[in-house]
């Protein structure tokens, strides 16, 4: 997933001329997290109860990773 994530990234960024993309995350979701940060994503900021979990039953927290262009 991470090699994907990054091709993606490098695609976007590159050939569809993207100054800015983002990941967004369940905040417990260790393994999701794993892939942003190992690419240099930035963790913005985390978004408290804004979303419900999988099975619908809890209100979970959500993290925000972007990467910048480079010019």
């Amino acid at each position: 997933m991470t090699e994907a994530i990054k091709e993606l990234t490098n695609f976007g960024i590159q050939r569809l001329q993207l100054m800015r993309i983002e990941i967004r995350c369940e905040s417990t979701n260790l393994k999701s997290r794993a892939i942003p940060e190992k690419l240099g994503f930035h963790l913005e900021g985390i978004l408290r109860n804004e979303d419900l979990s999988a099975d619908g039953k809890e209100l979970t927290d959500t993290c925000i990773y972007s990467i910048i262009a480079e010019n």
